[in-house]
């Protein structure tokens, strides 16, 4: 049976107009984020008690201001700055996510943006990328392919890889399954036991590893939607599957399973057996 899709198709007319815009909202982002990162910059808290810097702040800011100036009837949907109605498409901006790990000086934050198109049935993402700026890496991914970049100008193809049993499985996860961020109950725990191995290799890295053959399976209970848009383009484009937490639509539940594909109804039936 063919596992559902979250994304939408993406034309060639499409490809050509958006994917060297998404190259240039990812460089002002970088540009705004790489002389941040190990500065010893202001560190606030918002009102969730959550992490933010002029890192998130100014590269969001920076991608706002182009896509208005290029695009002034979409949408945009940002982290920090909110949700400006607009029509036909429109942008969804994490501008770092894995602030935590930025602020720790970790390399593996990102930036994540999704482009999104309302085609009568509300929107759905039809692009993703998922940038490490540190690294100088990034994935971009629609419903055909996801490739990755390099600084050197380099690009490939990316896939998953094969893996058919949790047994034999990578399991990667934002934050441990106890804490109170992750909130992923002790069912959690039973996928862990039954992998080959566990690291808590998360936020949108998680995801950047599974595509690109690193890892098998990256779970996240609890997400917002800028968190989610990226990810499913990538991880379908790479040929992987995603649901949320209870196998449904994760850009409705706002949750992620992310998986090579055939491991994920094991992985379902053990989260839903501890209940």
């Amino acid at each position: 049976m063919t596992a559902q899709r979250y994304s939408a198709p993406l034309s060639a007319a499409e490809q050509s107009e958006f994917v060297p815009f998404l190259h240039e909202l990812l460089a002002t982002a970088t540009a705004v984020i790489q002389p941040l990162f190990m500065s010893g910059t202001v560190v606030d808290s918002k009102s969730d008690a959550s992490p933010v810097t002029a890192a998130d702040r100014g590269a969001e800011a920076a991608m706002r201001a182009l896509i208005e100036q290029r695009y002034p009837a979409q949408g945009i949907v940002g982290e920090e700055y909110g949700v400006k109605a607009g029509a036909g498409y429109r942008w969804v901006l994490d501008p770092v996510d894995g602030t935590r790990a930025f602020i720790t000086n970790c390399f593996l934050f990102g930036t994540l943006i999704a482009l999104e198109r309302e085609d009568g049935a509300g929107w759905r993402p039809v692009l993703g990328a998922i940038a490490h700026p540190v690294a100088g890496l990034t994935l971009i991914g629609h419903d055909s392919e996801a490739r990755l970049h390099a600084a050197d100008g380099s690009s490939r193809r990316v896939h998953v890889r094969a893996c058919t049993q949790l047994r034999d499985a990578t399991v990667l996860a934002t934050t441990h399954w106890s804490t109170g961020e992750q909130r992923g109950g002790p069912a959690v725990e039973r996928v862990i036991r039954a992998a080959k191995l566990y690291r808590t290799w998360g936020d949108c890295f998680g995801y950047f590893a599974l595509a690109t053959r690193g890892a098998d399976l990256m779970l996240d209970p609890s997400l917002a939607h800028w968190d989610v848009a990226a990810i499913v383009p990538v991880v379908e484009g790479a040929g992987g599957r995603v649901t949320a937490w209870d196998g449904g639509d994760p850009l409705a539940q706002l949750s992620l399973i992310a998986s090579a594909g055939p491991l994920h109804d094991e992985v379902l039936a053990l989260l839903r057996e501890g209940g």
